[in-house]
C-alpha cells in the first residue's frame, strides 16, 4: 500500500462520514443541544463501528453473510426498529437552543454503545465501506502490518467526520 491509496481510502471514508444520515443527525441533536460530552463519545462509538465493519469484511463477513441470505430479510426490521428508537429519543427529548432549560446529558459509555450501533445500522456504512477496501488493498490475502494501517486511518478518517459535524453543529448556538 502506498500514500495515495491511504490518502484515497481515507478522504474518501471522511466522505461518506459526513454524508446525511442517521450518524449525523445524532451528532448534531447532541452537538446542538449542549451534549457535547455525548457527541464525541458518539462519534468515538461511530469510529469503532466503522473499524469493526472494515474488521469483519477483512475476515470473511461478506462470505458469511452470502451463505446465508435470510440474515439481511431479517436484519432490515431490526434496524428500523432501531431507527425508529433513536428517532422517539430524539422526538420526546428535543433541544433547546435558547438554553432556557437543563440540557440533559448522556454518560460517555451509553453514547459510545449508541454510535456503534447506530453505525451497525447505518446503510451507507454497511454497504459503502466494504466497497471501499477492496480498492486500497487485496483483502483476501491482508496481513497483520496493512490491516493495522487500514484500522487506524479508517478510525481517524470517521472520527475526524465526526468532530467536524460536532464542531459546527455546536456553532448553532451562536446563530
Amino acid at each position: 500500500m502506498n500514500i495515495a491509496d491511504i490518502l484515497s481510502y481515507s478522504v474518501t471514508l471522511f466522505v461518506i462520514a459526513i454524508a446525511p444520515g442517521p450518524c449525523v443527525l445524532v451528532l448534531l441533536v447532541r452537538s446542538a443541544s449542549n451534549d457535547l460530552k455525548g457527541a464525541v463519545g458518539f462519534g468515538i462509538g461511530f469510529a469503532t463501528g466503522g473499524v469493526l465493519i472494515i474488521t469483519a469484511v477483512c475476515y470473511g463477513l461478506a462470505t458469511w453473510m452470502t451463505s446465508s441470505p435470510e440474515i439481511f430479510n431479517y436484519s432490515k426490521y431490526v434496524m428500523m426498529a432501531y431507527i425508529l428508537f433513536l428517532a422517539r429519543g430524539i422526538w420526546k427529548g428535543g433541544f433547546d437552543l435558547r438554553q432556557s432549560g437543563e440540557t440533559k446529558r448522556t454518560s460517555l459509555m451509553s453514547s459510545i454503545s449508541a454510535g456503534l450501533f447506530t453505525c451497525f445500522i447505518s446503510p451507507y456504512m454497511m454497504i459503502l465501506f466494504p466497497l471501499v477496501l477492496p480498492e486500497m488493498a487485496d483483502i483476501t490475502t491482508i496481513k497483520m502490518p496493512d490491516f493495522l494501517l487500514i484500522a487506524l486511518s479508517t478510525f481517524l478518517s470517521i472520527f475526524a467526520a465526526a468532530a467536524t459535524v460536532v464542531i459546527f453543529a455546536a456553532q448553532l448556538r451562536r446563530l
